[in-house]
């Protein structure tokens, strides 16, 4: 017969130790002494969570329930209504479609980096990785990022979303820098904006973007006379909508830096496409300012994010028309640094649409798992004697491919894609070709590693091509559209930029 915790657990799903102490106190009139007792000495059976809940709670559930949608539902509810630092982090990744850049954890989970009396958010990301909550995956053009474990059998899904969402925010991101600067709300030369090598920080908390004001609201005065600034602080989360409960963790992270009384001023933004109305209220009582893209730069650039991001996000979409390729560059272009970002996105699909023709199957960032480990494969053409794998590299013209890069392909994307084609049962006895596609050039060294490659390989064939064999490439399949786009934004755009400005 199973116990009073295991039949509330049965019934209830996974739950707070404290809960059902007070369900046995209420169903069998005990104390609480005598229930906390009872769930500790019928509760052996349950397994219990090891993170911290309020009053020495734990949180217990039953072998079989690991992991599975009753387990996350029910712990995210305990750990937000118990206001935990932990749940917001897990709310943060979850607002994010489940994934993100492991070094954007430290802006988007609500915590400071450190700060006295506050959980860090290294520590928190360190108690959710080693509970198994929290997972970690190597994404192509990305880095190191961090999932929650919910999705551990199909994670490669979630990528091309993030992949996507990032790239739009990163151009918005970039364009609110540049409109900041020039109407003189930062300093000019030190707002600075989210990278993988450093984010921006305001004293204790990491943001999206950040930099130093001497607007006058801002500024306060040392006693010497010396101005003290104060700073812009933003964030940004380019989803369908941010609701109440995705506002929560940044909150959280304002509040932890108002605290400090020491640090200047600050005004804030937090940048969406839409709010839902909770949550936009919610911001404006807090005195700060929620912004959304077609505010700042129109609708006709939020239009074309919002294609951009549904495109990239389409795992299934292995063909993207040239013509919406030109629309979008022709809107989104005009953001300073957009160009070169949009040449890597859409790269891949122009390659897929000039091999198509002699291709009977194209396939776009092909996750190839292996013995020797995973690597994502860019375009894939399979032909009845040939499978081919082309490494796209949409760079600038005047950006020249580096000798790590290509030992990099040469050395462990190749043996990965060659390890995937040998046990692949239609593919194993066809000839197996590798090439390096760039809309830039070669450095000297670089070249020489893969004239030398191509030469001395003699299992597969090695080509590789620049931007001037690429555009040949192109101009042969008489595809006009495609010739099109490929010239005005890939092989002979302009090097100057034009800044955004709204009309």
């Amino acid at each position: 017969m199973k116990n009073s915790v295991e039949k509330y657990l049965l019934e209830n799903g996974p739950s707070l130790s404290s809960e059902i102490s007070e369900h046995l106190v209420k169903q069998h009139g005990i104390s609480a002494v005598a229930a906390r007792q009872r769930v500790s000495r019928e509760g052996k059976k349950a397994i219990r969570l090891d993170l911290s809940f309020p009053r020495r709670a734990r949180f217990l559930y039953l072998r079989d329930q690991s992991g599975k949608g009753i387990f996350w539902n029910r712990l995210e509810s305990a750990l937000l209504n118990t206001n935990s630092a932990y749940g917001y982090a897990l709310q943060a990744l979850e607002e994010r479609g489940g994934i993100m850049p492991r070094n954007h954890f430290e802006i988007a989970c609500g915590s400071p980096i450190r700060q006295q009396k506050h959980l860090s958010s290294s520590i928190i990301l360190k108690r959710l990785q080693d509970t198994n909550l929290i997972k970690e995956i190597e994404v192509k053009g990305i880095g190191l990022c961090i999932y929650k474990g919910i999705h551990f059998n199909h994670v490669e899904s979630l990528i091309p979303n993030m992949k996507a969402r990032l790239l739009a925010e990163d151009m918005i991101l970039r364009a609110f820098s540049d409109w900041l600067r020039k109407m003189g709300f930062v300093a000019y030369n030190q707002v600075r904006i989210r990278s993988d090598i450093k984010n921006p920080n305001i004293s204790t908390t990491a943001w999206d973007l950040a930099g130093p004001s001497y607007l006058s609201p801002l500024v306060t005065f040392k006693s010497d006379g010396k101005p003290n600034p104060g700073f812009i602080a933003c964030d940004i989360l380019l989803t369908d909508e941010v609701s109440l409960i995705g506002i929560k963790p940044f909150l959280l992270k304002l509040n932890s830096l108002r605290s400090l009384k020491k640090v200047g001023k600050q005004l804030c933004f937090f940048v969406a496409n839409t709010f839902h109305q909770e949550a936009f209220n919610k911001l404006k009582s807090e005195g700060i300012s929620p912004t959304t893209v077609s505010t700042l730069f129109g609708n006709d650039v939020r239009s074309s994010l919002l294609e951009l991001i549904r495109l990239l996000s389409d795992t299934a979409l292995q063909v993207v028309a040239p013509e919406k390729i030109d629309k979008i560059f022709s809107s989104l272009g005009k953001i300073e640094g957009s160009a070169g970002q949009l040449r890597g996105a859409f790269f891949e699909y122009i390659v897929a649409e000039a091999m198509r023709a002699e291709s009977h199957q194209i396939m776009l960032n092909r996750l190839c798992q292996t013995v020797i480990g995973p690597k994502e494969a860019d375009v894939i053409c399979v032909t009845n004697h040939s499978i081919k794998f082309i490494e796209c590299k949409g760079y600038n013209p005047n950006k020249r491919v580096t000798l790590d890069e290509v030992n990099y392909w040469l050395n462990e994307q190749i043996p990965v894609f060659r390890t995937f084609s040998l046990t692949h049962p239609d593919w194993k006895n066809t000839d197996l070709i590798f090439e390096f596609w760039t809309t830039g050039t070669y450095e000297l060294d670089a070249l020489k590693r893969l004239e030398e490659a191509s030469k001395n390989t003699t299992k597969y064939i090695i080509n590789f091509k620049d931007n001037v064999q690429v555009h040949k490439t192109i101009n042969n399949t008489k595809n006009s559209a495609l010739i099109k786009t490929f010239s005005d934004h890939f092989y002979s755009h302009p090097m100057e930029v034009i800044s955004i400005s709204r009309k």
